[in-house]
């Protein structure tokens, strides 16, 4: 029997344990004009989960400002480390474009082919076989679309996109990035259009990008298309697609598109 000897003692000293830790998250106790000093048994309890709480919330904050139009945190996907063949079609914006980005096939072992068609939009590319006959031929495994600039002005941009859709029909499973417009003004829709319909992670959101610009106050020049281009290859690892994509050393030098030409239409 002597080892219930102090079973009275211990059950009294967990009952006074329980209390003290109640009162601890209670709200102060006042005693006429005293107030009954409470250990801080409360702040010791919660101080690891306090800070754990901080730590993740500034890890989200962090996370979401930097992917935006990318794959959140936990959805990365594993960088293909193969060489690539990358193919850019759009229209007027694509020039300048492909210039770097061919620079960033030269460094990185990836090959590069492009089309530029001048003052082109979604509805003449859905409404041609041209985008096909190019994809059948240079069989890209990881495509970049520059369209958009030319429907900036429109007021309902939403009546395009069953053209997006349809150019997103054409390329089918192979890995694309569209690089929104480089606005030189507020668009209608169109950005916000494109994002919706695209995949997540490829959609490059351009808007509120800072451009020096053509004589026209529209085009982005050479220089700054090119930094443009760096921007996108450093989004290229929270895209929907990532791959090697190491910045061009400065011998590189000029780099050829394997650029292809097509005549405006009206449309």
């Amino acid at each position: 029997m002597k080892r219930f000897k102090y079973t009275p003692l211990w059950l009294l000293l967990s009952v006074a344990l329980s209390v003290i830790v109640t009162i601890s998250f209670m709200e102060d106790i006042r005693i006429g004009e005293w107030t009954v000093k409470k250990a801080p048994i409360k702040e010791f309890i919660l101080q690891d989960n306090k800070f754990d709480l901080l730590a993740d919330s500034d890890i989200n904050a962090s996370d979401s400002a930097e992917i935006v139009g990318g794959v959140s945190a936990d959805e990365v996907v594993k960088t293909d480390s193969l060489p690539q063949n990358l193919f850019i079609f759009g229209d007027s914006m694509t020039f300048n474009l492909a210039l770097r980005l061919a620079q960033y096939a030269r460094q990185n072992g990836h090959v590069i082919h492009s089309v530029n068609w001048d003052s082109s939009n979604t509805k003449i590319w859905a409404e041609h076989d041209t985008l096909r006959y190019y994809i059948d031929k240079y069989r890209p495994t990881q495509i970049f679309i520059s369209l958009g600039s030319n429907e900036m002005y429109f007021r309902n941009p939403e009546t395009r996109a069953p053209y997006v859709k349809k150019i997103l029909e054409v390329i089918d499973t192979i890995p694309y990035v569209w690089i929104g417009p480089p606005n030189w003004k507020e668009d209608t829709g169109i950005n916000d259009m494109l994002q919706r319909i695209c995949k997540k992670g490829a959609f490059f959101r351009s808007e509120g990008m800072e451009f020096k610009r053509k004589k026209d106050n529209i085009h982005p020049t050479r220089e700054s298309s090119s930094l443009w281009v760096d921007s996108i290859m450093r989004w290229i690892p929270k895209s929907s697609h990532p791959f090697i994509v190491e910045m061009p050393s400065d011998s590189i030098g000029k780099v050829n598109p394997n650029i292809v030409f097509l005549k405006a239409l009206n449309k």
